[in-house]
């Protein structure tokens, strides 16, 4: 007599089978919570590997992975560099500049439609260099278009000044070695410093965007959360004008590293908006005040 499986017995099957697919890809990225490797398309995590409050010498979440509470606070993970943050309240950032990347002739047959491992000529990457960094089109074929890095080897990787790097999904056409330029760029939650890292102009900075604030002292090139919206202490550089309580809630980087700016006279044109005064008396340049931070 053979035995119909029931519903159930039939739904708990089907659902195994599909863990092990998963196991079976071998995310490295913890498939139970992401899904199989190759791809950067998940919903929010809600499970994660370190504490809010914690530091760790290695990476335990993806750069940049976003963490939400219930009462809107929202924070990102990123890597400090090996100067150490040395409060909470602290404004972090990292100037950018993209690393040109073309195609070489000898890679046509490589960089193909639907590749999710390509070869570039770059110049300089070490190890990992671009891990959760992205990789933009500038020009010509597949202008526009970016993809996220999911890893990359040393330059002179498979030959003198080229590397390969692996993406998390597939290029979207073929790359062309005559006409298509990429720029590389590093996560921008990779080796953050306290802002300003580069010369200020006025009040602000110069070629930088704030990622998020501090909510611990972070050892030197350790990774460890920071928050990016809503309800947070933070360190202002200067106290608002009185009389000015029509624009003085508006926050902007200042030009003491590391500090927020009260702006005093009006909004700022040409500079990021950070966020937002709460607390409305007792500003005192140099001390923490309540604010709600609106970085993203």
């Amino acid at each position: 007599m053979i035995k119909i499986p029931s519903r159930s017995e039939i739904k708990d099957a089907l659902g195994w089978y599909r863990l092990a697919q998963k196991f079976k890809a071998g995310d490295p990225y913890h498939w139970w919570q992401r899904g199989a490797v190759g791809e950067y398309q998940e919903g929010k995590k809600t499970l994660f590997n370190q504490g809010l409050f914690e530091e760790s010498s290695t990476a335990k979440e993806r750069l940049g992975t976003k963490r939400e509470l219930d009462d809107g606070r929202v924070y990102r993970y990123a890597g400090i560099t090996a100067a150490a943050i040395t409060a909470s309240g602290a404004l972090l950032s990292k100037a950018q500049t993209a690393v040109a990347a073309t195609i070489a002739a000898a890679d046509a047959l490589i960089d193909l439609v639907g590749a999710r491992e390509i070869t570039l000529t770059i110049a300089g990457a070490t190890a990992d260099l671009y891990k959760d960094g992205e990789l933009v089109v500038k020009a010509g074929t597949d202008i526009g278009s970016k993809y996220k890095v999911r890893g990359n080897v040393v330059t002179g990787n498979p030959a003198a000044g080229r590397a390969v790097v692996s993406l998390y999904d597939k290029l979207f056409v073929t790359w062309v070695a005559a006409s298509t330029t990429i720029g590389a760029y590093q996560s921008p939650f990779k080796n953050l410093l306290i802002n300003p890292a580069v010369a200020s102009v006025g009040t602000g900075t110069a070629g930088e965007h704030v990622m998020g604030m501090s909510i611990r002292p972070i050892t030197a090139s350790y990774y460890a959360w920071l928050q990016t919206r809503g309800i947070a202490a933070l360190v202002l550089d200067v106290a608002a004008a009185a009389g000015d309580q029509d624009y003085e809630a508006q926050i902007i980087p200042g030009p003491t590293s590391g500090r927020g700016a009260l702006v005093a006279a009006g909004p700022v044109s040409g500079h990021q908006s950070i966020g937002e005064l709460v607390e409305m008396t007792d500003r005192t340049t140099a001390e923490a005040c309540l604010v709600y931070l609106t970085i993203e």
